[in-house]
């Protein structure tokens, strides 16, 4: 059957965004110029979108990411903070930096540093994790000091046990990263608890690993 082109329906033409979000999975000439211009771009949301083409392509390094941390738009830079695990260390300084950025960032910045097992950022993390009052980016320093596992972590964990329920719940599985009878007595404690999410994430912390013979 033979339609007229007036019966056949016209492909959209993609958004200058959309392009850039392509490229990131072609290795062409115009595909790499295009995905390096859009890290200019005027548009924050097409210069996130380059930050994810350019890892696609294999070529995001520490400078982009740094560059990118100090974007102006907080959606480029925690879109910067969640790529910078595959670069180098020199990211590293540039997170620390962002802990006293906008919530989402700072979140974006924790785990970040948390993936890295960047101890060098531990003494940073203790300062949020004492002094801020966003329950998120608080909830998160607290994660991040029980993945690095750091005995200087340890008290700001054990003090996180006494807080609100979202809090509690976090430092049980913080907990998991030390060890001694400071632990085991909070955990006793937290298996206590009255939040029952509380005490269910203490039985999957205890819980036996599966026999593997």
């Amino acid at each position: 059957m033979v339609h007229s082109d007036d019966t056949v329906p016209a492909r959209l033409d993609l958004t200058h965004r959309e392009r850039v979000l392509l490229a990131g999975g072609e290795h062409t000439d115009e595909a790499l110029v295009l995905v390096d211009a859009a890290l200019a771009d005027e548009d924050e949301r097409v210069r996130t979108t380059a930050l994810g083409a350019l890892w696609r392509q294999g070529r995001l390094s520490s400078a982009v990411v740094i560059a990118a941390l100090g974007d102006p738009a907080p959606v480029v830079r925690v879109r910067a903070a969640q790529l910078s695990v595959g670069v180098g260390d020199e990211v590293v300084p540039d997170l620390i930096s962002r802990l006293d950025d906008t919530s989402h960032v700072a979140v974006a910045a924790i785990i970040a540093l948390a993936d890295r097992e960047a101890v060098d950022a531990v003494e940073a993390l203790l300062t949020v994790a004492e002094r801020s009052e966003d329950p998120l980016v608080h909830e998160e320093a607290v994660a991040a000091l029980g993945a690095l596992g750091d005995p200087a972590g340890l008290p700001v964990v054990l003090a996180a046990t006494f807080g609100k329920p979202a809090l509690r719940r976090r430092s049980v599985a913080a907990l998991g990263g030390f060890e001694g009878d400071e632990v085991e007595e909070a955990l006793d404690r937290l298996a206590e608890d009255r939040d029952w999410q509380v005490r269910q994430a203490v039985a999957l912390l205890r819980r036996p690993p599966l026999d593997a013979s």
